[in-house]
């Protein structure tokens, strides 16, 4: 029944979205020629047509038709855009290929554009009204989480993002996971029992989230959810390889299963490195004038050079020289020893709040992220990508657990999931190199469009340290 409401509700967004790109096809002919050209000619009734089913596909294939409680505004602009960009690329091939050239092609650039706009800008609006109705209590569900400690990212997720509308009555787990969690939530003890719970309390879903799942566990949930009508998930790093890294490799003709927990799509990983050439070699252009700006800035303020370089590890222990805009006194490696005991960051990685070593228009680079502007040649020289896991120190890595190594796996970044998270001044060390990892298990050109949006948000909000 869930499902079935789910498939019309989401066939009906699919239907307004089309109708939306027809009204958008008709202003946008309007600004180009001044006039309403539907019933005009037989041609443009049919190009009419085209677009509300062509419209229709494409608004289920990129899926910008569903309604997800968790989904950000920058997949939602993805998604449209990749839609639009796809449907007027083919609007514009056929037009080439029946010699339609009295409509030409800059009439369907001004329908994409218009069509983007309109339509990215109703689902905003209406997706900010549902959010504001959750927020308020409305539409809301009542979770159940049976985890262990790998259920943090999951529980904190919720517990921040109140415009999803999930409300936990409860978690299940051990002493170690109460104990990172705090007063946050309800905490039931490891062992209880289910049935009862789900009887007594409204629950609407289970949320199953352990690294280490067991299978008996597994069933037993499984089996009480299913008894009562309640919804059942399950969270595992297994599924991330299942999903997207699994393949079938044949030695001669004998086939066996291949399980990567690294990207391994070639297109894909290429794409991405052209990407990244294109979009560094743009940037170092057109803020050409604020790297001379920051320059001057820290050449008048302080002794030394302007850039810091600084030997990092990169893919595989490869090493490299990293540059960024120098935020401190020249002999700050030096100084460093003495300042160890004051390191507030758990493991081999160092952070302290009021470092005295950083100048004073270090301080506004670091808030700003502006004194991470010269790793874009880093990026143009092949050493880093755009978004990536952050290249550590060689002498951190010679500390890391064997399982932290996986983060070398991919080519390191400038900005990364962490870099990201509302409190990332505050987040562990562990759960830092635990992001990274995350990110490598899930990446996609789409995240990494996501993380690229939300970078800009960070630097704007300037609350870095």
């Amino acid at each position: 029944m869930l499902k079935e409401k789910e498939r019309v509700v989401n066939n009906f967004l699919a239907i307004v979205d089309a109708v939306l790109a027809w009204i958008s096809l008709d202003i946008a002919f309007y600004l180009y020629f001044g006039q309403f050209t539907f019933l005009s000619n037989k041609d443009s009734i049919i190009l009419h047509l085209v677009v509300l089913g062509l419209w229709f596909f494409l608004s289920k294939a990129f899926r910008a038709n569903e309604i997800y409680r968790s989904r950000p505004y920058s997949i939602l602009l993805f998604n449209v855009t990749a839609a639009t960009t796809i449907g007027v690329g083919i609007l514009a091939l056929a037009v080439f290929v029946f010699n339609l050239h009295y409509i030409g092609v800059v009439p369907l650039i001004y329908f994409g554009g218009v069509s983007a706009l309109v339509l990215f800008t109703l689902k905003v609006l209406f997706f900010t009204y549902i959010k504001g109705a959750r927020r308020k209590g409305l539409n809301s569900r009542n979770i159940l989480v049976v985890g262990d400690v790998s259920a943090m990212s999951f529980i904190n997720q919720v517990l921040n993002y109140d415009e999803w509308g999930y409300r936990i009555v409860g978690v299940i787990g051990n002493d170690e996971l109460k104990e990172r969690i705090g007063q946050r939530v309800t905490m039931l003890p490891e062992g209880s029992n289910i049935d009862k719970i789900i009887e007594e309390k409204t629950i609407d879903e289970v949320i199953y989230c352990c690294e280490k799942a067991r299978m008996e566990d597994i069933m037993v949930i499984l089996t009480s959810c299913n008894e009562l009508g309640v919804i059942f998930r399950m969270s595992s790093p297994f599924f991330n390889m299942l999903t997207n890294k699994t393949h079938l490799h044949y030695f001669d003709t004998i086939p066996v299963l291949t399980i990567s927990n690294t990207p391994m799509d070639y297109l894909l990983l290429k794409f991405k490195s052209v990407f990244d050439f294109f979009v560094s070699f743009f940037t170092i252009t057109i803020f050409s004038p604020l790297f001379i700006g920051i320059a001057l800035g820290i050449k008048l303020s302080s002794k030394g050079p302007i850039f810091f370089k600084q030997k990092r590890v990169g893919m595989r222990g490869r090493k490299f020289w990293v540059y960024k805009f120098r935020t401190m006194v020249t002999n700050a490696e030096d100084l460093k020893a003495s300042l160890m005991e004051k390191n507030e960051m758990d493991g081999p990685a160092f952070k302290m709040e009021r470092d005295p070593r950083i100048t004073g228009i270090g301080h506004f680079l670091r808030k700003t992220s502006l004194d991470e502007l010269p790793q874009f040649f880093n990026v143009m020289l092949g050493d880093m990508s755009i978004v990536g896991p952050r290249p550590p120190v060689p002498s951190e890595v010679k500390e890391y657990e064997r399982w932290q190594l996986r983060r070398l796996s991919m080519k390191p970044g400038i900005t990364c999931i962490w870099q990201i998270s509302p409190n990332r001044n505050d987040v562990s060390f562990e759960d830092w190199m635990r992001m990274d990892l995350e990110y490598i298990d899930n990446w996609s050109l789409r995240l990494d469009f996501v993380i690229v949006l939300k970078t800009i948000r960070t630097m704007l909000r300037a609350d870095g340290r």
